[in-house]
Formats: C-alpha cells, sequence, structure tokens
C-alpha cells in the first residue's frame, strides 16, 4: 500500500507537472505553433486511451511489478524528446505516445495492486487512501513548485522534474510485491 501510495504522488506530479508546462514549454522554448504544440498535447491523450488498456492487460500476462517498474522508465522518454528532439514533429508526437504510456500504470497504482493487497473489507479504504494521497499531495502542490523552480532558473525545470520523477517512481516501484492472481498462483504452485 505504501508503495503504491508513494509511486501515485511521483505520478500524480509528473502527469500535472506536463499538462501544466508541456504546452509552454513548446510553444516558447522549442517553437512549435500552437497547432503543433496542440496535435503533440493531443497525442498524449490517445496514448493514455490505448495505454491503460494495453499496460492493465500486459499486467496481467507478465505481472505487475514488471510493468509498474518498467513504464516510469519508458517515461523519461517524453522531457527528453520534448527538450532534446531535433527531428520531425511527427517524430516527437511518437516519442510522446510512448512516453505518455506511463499513464497505463495509473489504474494499476492507484485501484488495481491496492485492492489486490488488502482483505476485500478493507478495499474502500485503501482506495481512498492511494487516490486521494496522490490527488493531494501530487496534484495540489506540483504546479506551485515546478512553477517555482521555472521561475528560478528556465522553463526546462519541469520537464528535468518530470525526469527525476520517472527515475524514482520506477525505483519505488521496485519494491512492489506482485499482486496480480495469475502470477501469484504460478509462485504458489512452484512453492
Amino acid at each position: 500500500m505504501l508503495i503504491c501510495v508513494i509511486l501515485g504522488v511521483l505520478m500524480v506530479i509528473y502527469y500535472v507537472v506536463c499538462l501544466t508546462f508541456m504546452p509552454i514549454f513548446l510553444t516558447n522554448v522549442r517553437g512549435y505553433s500552437g497547432t503543433e504544440m496542440s496535435w503533440l498535447i493531443g497525442t498524449l491523450g490517445i496514448s493514455a486511451t490505448i495505454g491503460s488498456f494495453a499496460t492493465s492487460w500486459l499486467s496481467d500476462v507478465i505481472g505487475r511489478r514488471p510493468v509498474m517498474i518498467a513504464m516510469p522508465f519508458i517515461g523519461v522518454i517524453l522531457p527528453l524528446g520534448a527538450m532534446f528532439w531535433s527531428g520531425s514533429v511527427w517524430g516527437l508526437a511518437a516519442i510522446f505516445f510512448f512516453g505518455w504510456g506511463l499513464n497505463g500504470i495509473f489504474p494499476l497504482f492507484m485501484a488495481t495492486v491496492p485492492s489486490e493487497s488488502v482483505d476485500p473489507r478493507h478495499a474502500a479504504t485503501a482506495l481512498g487512501l492511494t487516490m486521494g494521497s496522490a490527488e493531494i499531495l501530487g496534484g495540489v502542490f506540483a504546479p506551485s513548485i515546478a512553477g517555482a523552480a521555472a521561475d528560478a532558473t528556465n522553463l526546462t525545470a519541469p520537464l528535468w522534474i518530470m525526469f527525476a520523477l520517472a527515475i524514482i517512481g520506477g525505483i519505488v516501484a521496485m519494491f512492489l510485491t506482485e499482486t496480480a492472481p495469475s502470477q501469484v498462483a504460478k509462485k504458489r504452485a512452484a512453492a
């Protein structure tokens, strides 16, 4: 539970910082037009939609833990691509699509793993704790902190924050205990 709470806070900060600062960064720093920026941000929505199904399916097949470790590390490509990609806007859209795939683990750390980790009688409490902590601690304070960092340095600061959050999120996920019923059953059968 504690790992899901920490991971939730980190990933919600990543999410909120991206949606708050990425449009400004793309237009003011990278020089993309408003139309190009809107298509790039729109790519995130497509990625989140597909990723939520694909990531959940993959976690059913190979387990929650490996998916929840891998996806934050994959998420580093989004801020790095935004800062350093020098190719076409279509290439950056592909980077955004795959990098934003980390959002596919949101249902896992906010609902699936917490509900699989506790007695069913305590599932609502577990979900409330995970979602509430992530949204309040991650969503409320993140824009102010990232904005202060940008004001103190430049508009790349929020993207470096995203990069660091993705790395830390992947490391935190390494401490998860596998909860996928298929994987737990395999371990029990092997034992």
